[in-house]
């Protein structure tokens, strides 16, 4: 019983060094896949390749658009800083005592200095960019069904089962320790493991190759089991699904793709600064229509003051002081108006521009003192066939004419009968080897011709009736677009004539209304003259000069709308502007 009780503290305590031995070698595996998951790459490092390679793309197509910068970059830039600005310390009466609390020691935004924070921080302008971006990334996914894929995986086990001989306890001791000795303990380790490569040929034909091995060791025993495999296959279609054009679609589609938003983003740069040169020259409008019609208000404080001084002494009716006092009401409220539109384009430009609204910046009335009537140096038809040469969304419907008639030679492609050759290889190793090798004398190969009759092609004929329809329609586009191009230049000619015609009108239309009103005050402070004719004269004044200030500037931006659809104004890095006509000018 002793020997009996013996054996099993023996049985026992191999176990328990069998436990710890399986326990060191599952420490041993769990350091190995630690050290892989560490080896591997981190979510930085393949935000560094994305970027790497769809910067590459992005350089590469850009520098095949003019206007779009080909160092293409989507990284956030610092916050905005306004420390280095010229600060605000003139008067501003005409602003009230709250508008001139809040612009004073304002920073003084330049034109210049506006579009330069434009570009760099409205948000709009931003998203376009990472929209670029997101399609110079989806292209490097249909360029990647051309390369070389590659694929792996494996993994490894430990285990232990135990076989007993049956027995009872009535059995005797001898029969007791036999059923002990028959116990058996079988440790066993296996693995797994794959690699293989596929890729794809622009003829269609598709080539993959795939090794897999399985590896059992029996521990103790040492006895080890092998089974390893080598496969090569290749398919090739002939017939639909075969041949450059139809294979090769996807990419051709997905790289012009990409050169079509860089032209699109190439047209939203010039509408975009020309919007925030609007903006800019609008709010300044804005600002000098607060000023125009606060000197008119304040005109008509003196004429209601001098008029009560004058019916005080009987020299003048009630109707006629009642007349410039309603004139007088009606104008603070024209000003007050006139003040709130202003303070509000001022802080919903902010926001264009990416600063707080609570920010305390004010525009650059020089600015406006700049503007000048500079007519084009060419004729209106020079100006089309300059934009029918330079405009990229023309050429873009061009191209998709172009598109439009591969697709309709791809759609006919796939109305083929399906003919696709298959072929394949394969090695094995010997199953009682312990090592991985292949045998090659233990290979076969195969080859195979399937054949795919067109019985049932309803959703490709339609297919290649819609590609047929869809060229049409891209020929119509095309035409239109010539046309929306012409019509836009004309459309910018007569701006341009009717601004000049305004502007000058309403130049006269200041001079007359300046000399009206010298002569109303002359002959109120005599005592002589109508109270309606002063009114009249004053209001024409206020008029006449806000006019003239809205004409100067539709002018300048008629002119920059020309340019803009000319597709001659080229947009630099700090949001500044040259007109290419200029440019070439000047070499």
């Amino acid at each position: 019983m002793n020997k009996f009780r013996g054996k099993w503290s023996e049985i026992g305590l191999l176990m328990l060094l069998d436990l710890r031995e399986q326990f060191r070698r599952m420490l041993v595996l769990i350091a190995m896949g630690m050290t892989l998951v560490l080896s591997a790459c981190t979510a930085a490092q393949y935000r560094k390749f994305a970027d790497k390679e769809a910067s590459g793309i992005l350089s590469a197509k850009a520098g095949q658009v003019p206007n779009v910068d080909s160092n293409f970059s989507i990284e956030p830039l610092p916050r905005i800083v306004l420390e280095n600005l010229v600060k605000s310390n003139q008067r501003s009466d005409f602003l009230g005592k709250s508008g001139e609390r809040a612009e004073k020691g304002a920073d003084i935004l330049a034109l210049a200095d506006a579009l330069e924070l434009a570009i760099k921080h409205n948000r709009t302008y931003l998203t376009s960019k990472e929209t670029i971006y997101l399609e110079a990334l989806a292209l490097t996914l249909a360029r990647w069904d051309f390369a070389p894929i590659f694929s792996g995986g494996g993994g490894a086990g430990r285990g232990r089962d135990f076989n007993g001989a049956p027995g009872t306890t009535a059995q005797a001791a001898g029969s007791a320790q036999r059923g002990v000795d028959a116990v058996i303990a079988r440790n066993t380790f296996t693995r797994q493991g794959n690699a293989g490569v596929s890729m794809l040929q622009r003829t269609g034909a598709r080539i993959a190759v795939d090794f897999t091995t399985d590896f059992l060791k029996i521990l103790g025993g040492d006895r080890s089991i092998n089974n390893s495999r080598l496969a090569v296959t290749l398919t090739q279609p002939l017939l639909k699904g075969g041949g450059y054009l139809a294979v090769m679609e996807n990419l051709t589609q997905a790289e012009r793709n990409l050169l079509y938003s860089l032209r699109d983003f190439a047209n939203f740069r010039r509408e975009f600064i020309v919007g925030i040169v609007s903006d800019y020259y609008n709010i300044l409008r804005a600002r000098d229509r607060v000023r125009n019609n606060w000197i008119g208000y304040q005109g008509f404080v003196k004429s209601v003051e001098r008029e009560t001084a004058l019916a005080e002494e009987d020299r003048r009716t009630m109707t006629q002081l009642g007349l410039l006092q309603q004139a007088s009401l009606r104008n603070e409220v024209t000003w007050v108006n006139a003040l709130q539109a202003y303070q509000q384009l001022m802080d919903e430009f902010k926001i264009t521009l990416g600063l707080p609204v609570e920010s305390k910046v004010v525009l650059d009335m020089n600015e406006l003192a700049k503007l000048d009537i500079e007519l084009p140096k060419l004729t209106r038809m020079q100006a089309v066939y300059v934009a029918i040469a330079s405009r990229p969304d023309l050429i873009n419907a061009s191209d998709r004419r172009v598109d439009a008639a591969r697709k309709i030679r791809v759609a006919a492609v796939d109305l083929r009968p399906g003919l696709d050759v298959t072929g394949g290889y394969d090695a094995n190793s010997p199953s009682v080897d312990g090592t991985p090798n292949l045998d090659f004398k233990r290979s076969n190969w195969n080859a195979a011709l399937e054949l795919e009759l067109p019985f049932d092609r309803k959703e490709e004929r339609n297919n290649y009736r819609a590609a047929i329809i869809a060229l049409e329609q891209s020929k119509r586009n095309l035409e239109l677009a010539y046309d929306q191009v012409k019509l836009e230049i004309f459309n910018d000619w007569r701006a341009l004539d009717q601004a000049q015609q305004n502007f000058e009108i309403s130049e006269l239309g200041v001079k007359l209304a300046e000399r009206r009103l010298e002569e109303q005050e002359l002959l109120a402070e005599l005592g002589q003259g109508a109270a309606r004719d002063q009114v009249e004269a004053q209001q024409d004044l206020t008029n006449s000069q806000n006019q003239r200030t809205s004409a100067i500037v539709d002018h300048t931006l008629a002119r920059l709308g020309l340019w803009q659809d000319m597709g001659i104004l080229f947009i630099n890095k700090d949001g500044s502007w040259v007109t290419k006509l200029e440019e070439e000018a000047n070499e």
